[in-house]
């Protein structure tokens, strides 16, 4: 069995505040965008990463995206790799976009006193007022209570967070060897703590990458099928975040499998993110951010969910 996905493994609380992130303040007008609304057929579609981020500072990259209503997924540590400019330069190009942040989760009162200062010197204070935060809550396996959800998303509401913006939590149990075993006996829909969480949050995250999902067991299907049945069964959202993790050149294929999946067993999400959060990629990696028309890349692929409502 693959490895599971790690999408906090190099999250690391940007280290130039104070300094680089100042230039930007100027650039305090992007509008508050909602989560855009989900049609019976359709769905958002953000798009971002970690490897080959520079490209999201090209407008050629991304202008059918772009207009389609394509949202900008802001990976933290994809958003502290680029230089002051390169951020100017996204947040100029994707100025009408709905913007989403994917950031570290702390469950204790420092570490998310520390996060809660992360997102507002290195976001809120450029202007940027999300559509979303995942935060990765379950990363590491780590299993946090109520209580430490509701203390995380108290502190980000502290440093500036609108109270428009949904702080969701990004699960990962699912992925985690540990788990395995009792996966089965642990559903959302019979965890009274996944459930506390998530109403508490107005929504999910699942960090599901689709060749990933292919790779697991059917207890593993089941799992995420769970989730976002119970999710959506309670009027809460339900975002999925696609990622190429194994798939490499079959990024896309895999992630029009896993579409049609969750389209089979009534489980589509109302948002897709579309990300890489590969550091040090290979100079032959795949799936970088890349250009909405190479389609294994992020932008690729994300170009490719806004069509397929209309087409299949």
């Amino acid at each position: 069995m693959p490895l599971p996905p790690e999408n906090n493994y190099f999250m690391m609380i940007p280290r130039c505040f104070g300094r680089a992130f100042v230039a930007l303040v100027w650039f305090a007008g992007l509008l508050l965008w909602p989560v855009p609304a989900v049609q019976a057929e359709g769905w958002a579609v953000f798009a971002g990463g970690v490897a080959g981020v520079e490209a999201l500072a090209a407008a050629t990259n991304s202008v059918a995206f772009r207009a389609a209503g394509g949202g900008l997924y802001l990976h933290n540590n994809g958003w502290g790799a680029l230089n002051p400019g390169q951020r100017r330069q996204v947040l100029e190009i994707f100025s009408n976009a709905p913007v989403a942040l994917e950031l570290g989760f702390g469950g204790s009162e420092s570490s998310a006193a520390a996060w809660a200062a992360a997102c507002r010197q290195s976001y809120l204070d450029l202007g940027i007022k999300p559509a979303f935060i995942a935060a990765n809550a379950f990363a590491d396996d780590n299993h946090p209570t109520p209580a430490q959800w509701a203390a995380y998303m108290a502190a980000l509401r502290g440093a500036g967070v609108p109270s428009s913006t949904l702080i969701l939590p990004t699960f990962e149990f699912q992925n985690f060897r540990p788990n395995l075993a009792t996966l089965a006996q642990n559903p959302v829909s019979q965890r009274a703590d996944f459930q506390a969480i998530i109403r508490r949050a107005g929504g999910m995250v699942l960090d599901t990458p689709p060749g990933y999902f292919f790779s697991r067991e059917p207890a593993y299907h089941d799992w995420v099928v769970d989730a976002i049945h119970w999710t959506r069964a309670h009027g809460l959202k339900t975002v999925v975040i696609a990622s190429p993790h194994i798939s490499k050149d079959a990024f896309a294929a895999d992630t029009v499998r896993f579409l049609d999946y969750l389209r089979a067993q009534q489980a589509l999400p109302d948002i897709f993110a579309v990300e890489n959060y590969t550091p040090d990629a290979p100079a032959d990696y795949p799936n970088v951010v890349g250009h909405e028309n190479r389609p294994n890349t992020a932008l690729g692929v994300a170009r490719m969910l806004q069509r397929l409502p209309e087409t299949r």
